[in-house]
């Protein structure tokens, strides 16, 4: 096999891994849109309820919430690099 062609290969290979990476920052991207958009939704209901078995569960749930979106940045912040 002509070394062009393995070059040729290797570079097609490092381009597929780059492209997936920047593909898996853009979907963190999304998944923090709609954590953000859910936390903001759960907040509004909080602060609506009176019932407080409900209001309880929302306080767990709102908990969650921040923190998935606590460990995703904390992932996005890691890829950063890769994702510019």
């Amino acid at each position: 096999m002509p070394i062009e062609k393995i070059v040729k290969q290797l570079g097609d290979y490092l381009d597929k891994g780059e492209r997936k990476n920047k593909a898996h920052c853009e979907r963190i991207d999304g998944l923090l849109g709609k954590l953000k958009e859910k936390e903001a939704k759960l907040q509004k209901k909080l602060s609506e309820e009176d019932d407080p078995d409900k209001k309880k569960r929302l306080k767990i749930d709102l908990k969650i919430v921040e923190a998935q979106r606590k460990k995703g940045k904390k992932r996005r912040k890691e890829l950063d690099v890769k994702c510019k």
